[in-house]
């Protein structure tokens, strides 16, 4: 053999190693990123999942907060809003009617609360009429044949129903995406 079918043969050798070398190495990477994919996918999966938890978790632990909303402050904050809107539509209705009789009917203790428009609309002959069937933050106001009715108490409604749909929705939010 000559030194030139040495060198020949050597780097033929050398050729074939860095072939080989490199196919196992292209499939190893191939295996690699398949396996990536999928422990990515799992996790992806998982994390899917974790998401709705933290999210029942989340609405359960604020059970509390939407309780207080719904059972103090809505009703707080409509009965705080019935004077101010009172006192519009008393604004807005006495420049029409003049001096004639004028009658709030709310609940005994939306009535109270009322108490001081009588005291501040001293010119005008104005009555609170307590009405037992009435809910709080329902007030009608009444002037010979018209009524003008203000009604938050179906607001408050309104809003708990929203609020309490919101805080017991059981769907899960992947169920509602599209496939």
């Amino acid at each position: 053999m000559t030194s030139a079918d040495a060198e020949a043969l050597r780097l033929e050798g050398y050729e074939a190693g860095y072939k080989s070398g490199w196919d196992d190495a292209t499939k190893e990477a191939d295996s690699s990123d398949r396996r990536i994919a999928a422990d990515l996918e799992r996790n992806l999966a998982d994390l899917s999942f974790t998401y709705e938890e933290a999210r029942a978790e989340v609405l359960r632990g604020m059970g509390g907060l939407f309780g207080s909303i719904l059972e103090s402050f809505l009703p707080e904050l409509a009965a705080a809003a019935v004077l101010p809107r009172m006192r519009d539509e008393l604004d807005r209705l006495l420049p029409r009617v003049g001096t004639g009789p004028l009658t709030i009917i709310a609940s005994p203790e939306t009535a109270k609360r009322l108490e001081y428009l009588a005291e501040t609309y001293l010119t005008s002959n104005l009555h609170i009429t307590p009405e037992p069937a009435y809910p709080d933050a329902r007030v009608a106001l009444r002037h010979a044949a018209e009524e003008t009715e203000i009604d938050l108490a179906a607001l408050v409604a309104a809003t708990t129903a929203a609020i309490r749909d919101f805080a017991e929705d059981a769907t899960c939010e992947k169920d509602l995406r599209p496939a």
